[in-house]
């Protein structure tokens, strides 16, 4: 293989990675960016586990509530043991939320959800292997 053969096919391969990262990178939603959403607001609901037990553990419904600004959500879920998760998460496109919830500083699960009827409705699922849904309306 000759230098000029091994340069070339070097260029062809960086251009291929080039394109295939730009490619990539159209696929990733955009993060908010601080702008007003549409579902900016004070939301309170209920989560419902699928099942009350996964492995021997319990999985407990519960309540809470977000306050989504700008496109980003924080809030708080509880559930019927008393134990508190922290959430956090952003809007992506007009009507939907993606997110994560904590205990203490740990990351126990994530929830999705979208705009329906003027609910916001979603899954869950935590690291136990508990999965649910749940539905918030607007304060």
């Amino acid at each position: 293989m000759t230098k000029m053969t091994t340069l070339t096919r070097r260029a062809a391969t960086a251009t291929l990675a080039g394109v295939t990262l730009i490619a990539l990178a159209a696929c990733v939603p955009e993060p908010p960016d601080g702008r007003p959403s549409p579902l900016d607001g004070h939301w309170v609901g209920r989560y419902t586990p699928q099942t009350m037990q996964v492995m021997d553990r319990p999985c407990t419904p519960g309540y809470g509530g977000i306050r989504i600004q700008d496109g980003r959500l924080s809030g708080y879920a509880t559930n019927t043991y008393g134990a508190s998760y922290r959430i956090s998460g952003h809007v992506i496109g007009a009507d939907r939320i993606v997110g994560n919830f904590y205990f203490r500083t740990r990351s126990v699960g994530s929830l999705k959800g979208h705009l329906v009827k003027g609910r916001l409705v979603g899954n869950y699922e935590n690291v136990d292997g508990c999965r649910g849904s749940w539905v918030a309306t607007r304060q």
